[in-house]
């Protein structure tokens, strides 16, 4: 087998901006079907990413036998079961982030892909950038000495009218929490690939915007096995967008000032270099192409179910020391 054929359930915007055209690009990838339960917009999208078919129920499409793997492109209250079902059906599955509504939940996903031999995999594509590379390879060689701290700010500013497609990220019930679960799980990944295994977790919520039932302010103190700490701010609102990563280490600095432009500063014994290591344009494509030569090969992907199993393990943790219901 040298191509995988791929089933897309949920043609959102993460769909239509970044795994469409992804999996249009790789040409170890073929798309063969998407889902969507609007019947009157389904055909557009089956010519928008040149798909063979297109199918209104989402089970219909697992029932294809001809689709080998499929992305999971559908709210967060969906992915459980769509999940579990996809196993069931053999398929192997890439989802969204954040993994489930709870830990619980992503567990019952990780025991299904197990007990059905597929690969589940999250898409947290932050693990893919050449900046988060490059940091990784500064921690392991100790340029700037043994890490004490990792400080992230993450900030979105956009606040969704009710009418708007992705309104739904402030409903509770769809959605599991505010901007913790958004982007904030994005900021953990990173964490947890830089920094190793999390010892505790403590944190704080806040709601600002009265007309949302999840918070928009969040901040997490993680301390690590390896002694140091990561601090994350995440916040939804405001007027200014936020994404930076500062380590602070024994004999040195890293600085990324914005994480999706990849440029850094590192400040050492040798002095202070500025690298610029931008991602691929499209996030989501080296991702895909991990998952996709992880099936052809038959290895594990980079970002498997138990990283997205553990980052949602953090999230609930967090939730549990703020006091958020």
């Amino acid at each position: 087998m040298n191509q995988v054929k791929w089933g897309l359930i949920g043609c959102g915007d993460i769909a239509q901006r970044c795994v469409g055209p992804a999996l249009a690009l790789l040409s170890s990838c073929k798309l063969v079907a998407v889902s969507r339960r609007d019947s009157s917009a389904l055909q557009h999208c089956v010519k928008q990413f040149g798909a063979e078919r297109g199918y209104e129920s989402w089970q219909d499409l697992l029932a294809d036998d001809s689709i080998q793997a499929v992305y999971l492109a559908s709210p967060v209250h969906l992915h459980c079961e769509q999940a579990v079902k996809a196993a069931e059906c053999g398929k192997h599955i890439l989802c969204e982030k954040p993994m489930a509504m709870n830990s619980r939940q992503g567990q019952t996903m990780v025991d299904a892909a197990r007990q059905n031999q597929v690969h589940l995999g999250i898409s947290y594509y932050r693990h893919f950038f050449p900046v988060v590379r490059r940091l990784k390879e500064i921690l392991a060689s100790e340029e700037i000495g043994k890490v004490m701290q990792v400080r992230i700010d993450a900030a979105e500013t956009p606040l969704f009218s009710e009418d708007h497609p992705r309104y739904w990220i402030f409903e509770k019930e769809k959605a599991g929490g505010g901007c913790l679960m958004d982007f904030g799980c994005h900021r953990i990944e990173v964490l947890l690939h830089l920094l190793g295994e999390v010892d505790t977790v403590k944190a704080a919520t806040g709601k600002v915007y009265d007309r949302h039932a999840v918070e928009d302010v969040a901040t997490l103190l993680l301390t690590f096995e390896n002694g140091s700490h990561g601090v994350l701010s995440v916040m939804r609102g405001g007027t200014e967008d936020r994404d930076t990563v500062t380590i602070l280490g024994t004999k040195g600095s890293a600085r990324v000032n914005t994480l999706s432009q990849g440029v850094i500063t590192v400040a050492s014994a040798r002095g202070s270099q500025t690298e610029t290591l931008p991602p691929h344009n499209n996030f989501h494509l080296p991702l895909l192409e991990d998952f996709t030569r992880s099936l052809l090969e038959g290895a594990a992907p980079e970002v498997d179910g138990r990283i997205g199993l553990r980052v949602q393990e953090i999230v609930d943790e967090a939730y549990r020391s703020a006091g958020f219901k």
